[in-house]
């Protein structure tokens, strides 16, 4: 299902209470062969840039999820429950089933550990479509490409993403196609809420 950005939407919506619905996950478990470092550890403007992740999320939801197996990160956010991967060297879609499974919601929002741009106005925006359609996922879509690292998805999604996983199919989208699966449309000036770091000219992009 293609779904278009509302005309209205300008990437700035203000709230007043903590979403408690909808479980936040960080995607924290990668084994960063490309660019050969920690990326959430990566500083930026002096802060690491989970930390910001971490910050940023807590201001919208009250419950987050890191989903990650290394003490480096587990020991950094006591306070935040940590899950590791039933299903080992799968890339994120292991990170996602992990969370899927221990949320105490039904719908989880998903981000990637090196999204150093993430913005309130845009989260709050796809969860506003999100509640408002009938579809299990939730995937922002732009000039580029898609964004399934920065998606809502239901629990309803697990036993195909599950299914997927048995099968060896490991890229993130492996499930669309037996869900109820919604693309949510961008502008390409909200192309860069979406930035990852994947290498090192990324990473000269940002520092």
């Amino acid at each position: 299902m293609e779904i278009n950005t509302a005309s209205g939407f300008r990437g700035s919506i203000s709230f007043s209470m903590k979403i408690s619905d909808i479980t936040a996950v960080i995607l924290a478990g990668g084994k960063n062969t490309r660019i050969q470092r920690e990326k959430s550890l990566i500083k930026i403007q002096g802060d690491f840039l989970i930390d910001k992740q971490v910050k940023l999320l807590k201001s919208i939801f009250e419950n987050i999820i890191i989903s990650t197996s290394k003490a480096s990160i587990k020991e950094r956010f006591p306070d935040i429950q940590i899950v590791e991967d039933e299903y080992l060297n799968c890339g994120p879609l292991g990170g996602i089933q992990a969370a899927m499974k221990h949320a105490h919601t039904e719908t989880i929002f998903v981000f990637a550990c090196d999204m150093p741009y993430l913005d309130t106005g845009v989260i709050l925006h796809q969860i506003a479509v999100f509640r408002n359609s009938e579809v299990d996922i939730l995937v922002p879509k732009h000039a580029e490409g898609i964004e399934p690292l920065h998606a809502i998805y239901s629990k309803a999604n697990l036993p195909f993403l599950e299914e997927s996983l048995l099968a060896g199919n490991f890229s993130v989208r492996s499930f669309y196609a037996r869900s109820n699966a919604g693309y949510l449309h961008f502008e390409l000036k909200f192309i860069a809420n979406f930035f990852n770091i994947n290498t090192q000219r990324d990473l000269q992009k940002i520092i």
